[in-house]
């Protein structure tokens, strides 16, 4: 799929891995609309692909909320016809405690921003993405919802699996509505913040890590599967220091 003029939804895009996503689809030609809940780190996330050539514009909204996806429809008809929407917004959350710990609202509010957001994106993009000739959703999950180790936040990790699942579950939508649904799970991703805290670590425990996913091929990967017109339904899985893997989508047995 050509991204020259059409409109890129990129949530979660003013900072962290959702910036370079968005700084890549600009720089295919797409209209990137960064949509994030910090309007500071939104108009500047703007500005610095404006500065690059590219073009761009904030949307300040909370995808949690009851109207966000009426919001970022609204904001995106106005720029141009939709071609993509990449639900990148999600993480830990605010609250302090994590499963069990956390009462429901606190890890509800989890499941909410990394799974329930974004199949209620994705339902609201259909119609608008089946009207300008099909178009594409990237998901962007994590490895949490594919390890069966031990983790931090199990909510977290719950709802990534989710969509995840979701994911290859809708691959129908690209014959019904012309919308292909794949996503990208990756690994730890080389961010500030990330290598802040494997400095922080043990040196026992930092050598178990492995090797950081650079946030340029997360950004690369989300672009290559929201062009490519052949994969619906797919999960590309990107491991710290081994080659992109995309799960064989054969029937479980």
């Amino acid at each position: 799929m050509d991204l020259r003029d059409r409109v890129a939804v990129v949530t979660g895009g003013a900072a962290g891995a959702g910036r370079v996503v968005g700084s890549a689809l600009a720089a295919r030609g797409a209209v990137v609309l960064v949509a994030d809940a910090d309007g500071e780190r939104c108009a500047e996330a703007v500005a610095a692909i404006q500065r690059d050539g590219g073009r761009a514009d904030p949307v300040v909204v909370d995808v949690c909320a009851d109207d966000a996806a009426e919001v970022l429809v609204a904001a995106a008809s106005r720029l141009g016809p939709l071609g993509v929407l990449v639900n990148n917004a999600g993480g830990w959350g605010s609250a302090a405690r994590r499963f069990p710990d956390a009462v429901p609202g606190e890890w509800g509010r989890v499941l909410d921003l990394n799974l329930r957001a974004p199949m209620l994106l994705t339902q609201a993009v259909l119609a608008p993405l089946r009207a300008a000739g099909g178009g594409a959703v990237v998901n962007v999950a994590s490895g949490a919802g594919l390890d069966l180790s031990p983790y931090g936040s199990p909510e977290y990790g719950a709802a990534k699996a989710g969509l995840i699942r979701f994911t290859a579950a809708v691959a129908g939508l690209r014959d019904s509505h012309g919308v292909r649904v794949t996503c990208v799970v990756p690994g730890w991703i080389g961010l500030g913040r990330a290598h802040a805290q494997l400095a922080a670590m043990p040196p026992e425990e930092r050598a178990q890590v492995p090797p950081f996913v650079p946030p340029e091929l997360v950004a690369d990967s989300v672009v290559a599967l929201a062009e490519d017109v052949d994969l619906a339904g797919r999960v590309l899985v990107l491991r710290g220091g081994r080659p992109p893997e995309l799960l064989d989508p054969a029937p479980f047995e």
